[in-house]
């Protein structure tokens, strides 16, 4: 039987959704009043973050540090307020866009772009949303291509392409969808910068370090041959499918790995990496390199890539031999798909890539 003093277990399982944040409303329903959060306060139990939002310590267990900070961002502008619209990276954090910024600005807005009071360190935004708004958790978020106009100008290029690119990979905008973002950015403040970056986007990448790898990479000059690439030996057994590739002659590859995983959870993930590289070696004849999230700081990705390609002879945009697969061909793939259409842009708009 619980206690008296016993904060209910459904109003901590809402905290948990919003990296540990409920606001007074969600307390009052769930039975803790006015004297009741103030003992909690007074005892350390939970904090005061802002006016009518509490902290309650409680967050989901699975989640990253970096996410659970993003969520209390989201959830700090959205509880003070139960008339506030989820805007820009905010929105995008609830959609489950990966790629953001560590440290999100609480930023939300009023139905119809109305004008509001600001406080506790969030931004109220003057955005009119129209009816582009989905419910999630209960709230009112803005739909990703809306979210995505909203955020693009706010973002460094490397957290940029990382979100196109996640928002790609996730289904929740279509490659065609990067003409209309791109015209809608015109209209935008500090969108300048941010249209080239668009011809970069690319939904293969499963994860934001692979992204930013990619983005090195392409600076350099020395941009993969492909993406995601299944590989098969001379008997047409598969191999593995690579993150990123070089072709260079005669069967052989240089692949590249990237460990989205600062570490790895159990023995299983590491024995199924092992198996797996051990694939992609093809018996000896191609070249793997694996790197972590820390390598793409230092450099040290270009720099062993470079010395390979050069010592290989390797030369960009040569012919690649077709891929021993029966998946979906690359003219049917929404990811493959999604370079063409921003390059023919690119193209004809004199986007730079």
């Amino acid at each position: 039987m619980p206690s008296k003093e016993a904060v209910p277990t459904q109003l901590l399982e809402l905290a948990r959704r919003q990296g540990g944040l409920v606001s007074a409303e969600q307390c009052e329903a769930a039975g803790v009043g006015p004297s009741r959060r103030r003992n909690l306060v007074a005892g350390g139990a939970w904090r005061r973050v802002a006016r009518g939002v509490f902290d309650t310590g409680t967050v989901l267990a699975d989640l990253h540090p970096y996410d659970i900070a993003r969520l209390r961002a989201v959830w700090s502008t959205l509880l003070a307020n139960r008339r506030a619209i989820a805007v820009g990276a905010c929105a995008l954090m609830l959609h489950g866009v990966q790629g953001l910024p560590r440290h999100l600005v609480p930023e939300s807005a009023l139905p119809r772009g109305a004008a509001g009071r600001a406080r506790d360190g969030t931004t109220l935004r003057q955005y009119v949303t129209r009816a582009e708004t989905v419910r999630i958790h209960g709230r009112e978020v803005v739909e990703p291509e809306l979210a995505l106009v909203q955020a693009l100008p706010t973002l460094s290029r490397d957290d940029a392409v990382a979100s196109l690119d996640s928002a790609l990979h996730r289904g929740l905008i279509e490659p065609t969808q990067l003409v209309t973002i791109r015209r809608r950015l015109r209209r935008r403040r500090n969108s300048l910068k941010v249209i080239p970056w668009l011809a970069l986007a690319d939904g293969r990448a499963e994860s934001p370090p692979e992204s930013h790898a990619r983005l090195r990479l392409h600076d350099a000059g020395i941009a993969p041959d492909d993406l995601q690439r299944d590989l098969f030996d001379a008997a047409g057994r598969f191999l593995g499918r690579a993150d990123m590739v070089w072709y260079l002659g005669g069967g052989r590859w240089l692949i590249v790995e990237i460990d989205s995983q600062e570490f790895h959870g159990t023995d299983r993930q590491v024995e199924h990496d092992v198996v797996r590289q051990n694939g992609l070696l093809g018996e000896g004849r191609n070249i793997i390199l694996r790197f972590f999230p820390t390598h793409l700081t230092t450099g040290d990705i270009v720099d062993r890539v470079a010395e390979i390609l050069t010592r290989e002879t390797w030369r960009p945009h040569g012919p690649l031999p077709p891929p021993l697969t029966t998946a979906v061909p690359a003219s049917r793939s929404p990811f493959l798909a999604a370079t063409a259409v921003v390059d023919d842009l690119a193209g004809t708009a004199g986007v730079n890539g």
